[in-house]
């Protein structure tokens, strides 16, 4: 069985082979593994800023919790002294803000996820064939062929990728949201603790102050729950900064899936256009003969257009 290959000419102004990108634009390659780098630092949190990482609460924290109802205002309650709770109201009002229904997160996060893992999963089969169906191909046209498949499939595992990073991105803003909810509970748990025993003191010199002592100790609780405002405010404003770094990165992944699916239609049309045909032929045992470009174009066409 003879294989014969007849590479045709390129301007100066074209890539010899399809897939090869022109001086200073990007090859699939160099896009999935920029929009990998993008990926690890999504899911190492390497967005959260240390005034939350720093607190000993690990890389988040269940996303449940954000559904959590749990007030750590109730201390007062149960050591008789609700009626003081309007006083210091404003320490759980950041909790409200904070806390919602996580289902929306894990669903979300879920279906980009799936996306990814399917897109992914094309890219391989598609470099897989591209390898089997032309093992027996020899000559540049040929590699070149194999290099397009290869460029191909790279841009497709960019897409995938992509779709994987804003699922992780879901998932690591709920669970750092999530984290912040912790720590706020925490910071206003500890502010009542240290309030109940002052006040409790207090009702029990009443009798004997005629209520003097409830009115010099309201404002030390009072202060207690403003520097318990004050740490919760820097929480929250570390939160804000982390949330403005993860977009960074997100919308430098998208910006990247957009880039991958311009170079993609740019590898199908050099793949497709005439000025671009490479006649690499293989002659079967029958006589007949395959056309690689052919094949290659309905496989790219058909995937680009699910893609979109």
């Amino acid at each position: 069985m003879n294989s014969s290959t007849t590479v045709p000419e390129h301007t100066a102004d074209e890539p010899a082979v399809p897939g090869q990108r022109k001086d200073g634009e990007p090859t699939t390659r160099e896009l999935l593994v920029e929009i990998t780098v993008t990926t690890d630092a999504v899911r190492k949190k390497t967005w959260v800023s240390g005034d939350i990482s720093g607190d000993g609460t690990g890389d988040g924290a269940p996303l449940e919790l954000v559904g959590s109802t749990t007030s750590p205002m109730s201390g007062l309650d149960s050591a008789g002294l609700g009626w003081l709770t309007p006083f210091i109201s404003f320490l759980e009002e950041p909790l409200n803000q904070l806390r919602g229904n996580p289902g929306p997160v894990e669903s979300g996060s879920g279906e980009y996820d799936r996306a990814g893992q399917d897109v992914t999963a094309a890219a391989d089969t598609y470099r897989k064939s591209t390898v089997k169906e032309t093992e027996d191909w020899s000559g540049g046209a040929g590699e070149g062929y194999r290099e397009t498949g290869s460029q191909y499939a790279d841009g497709l595992t960019a897409l995938g990728e992509g779709s994987s990073t804003v699922a992780s991105a879901l998932t690591g803003a709920g669970e750092v949201v999530a984290q912040v909810v912790q720590i706020v509970t925490g910071i206003v748990a500890e502010a009542v603790g240290k309030i109940v025993p002052i006040m409790t003191e207090a009702v029990a010199q009443a009798a004997v102050t005629f209520g003097a002592s409830i009115a010099a100790a309201i404002p030390q609780c009072v202060q207690i729950a403003v520097e318990a405002g004050g740490q919760i405010a820097g929480k929250l404003a570390a939160l804000l900064s982390s949330g403005q770094n993860l977009l960074k990165l997100v919308d430098g992944a998208i910006a990247v899936m957009q880039i991958a699916k311009q170079v993609l239609s740019a590898i199908s049309s050099q793949s497709t256009s005439p000025g671009q045909s490479t006649d690499s032929s293989r002659t079967t045992d029958t006589g007949q003969s395959t056309d690689p470009d052919q094949d290659d174009e309905t496989t790219q066409s058909t995937t680009t257009e699910e893609l979109a």
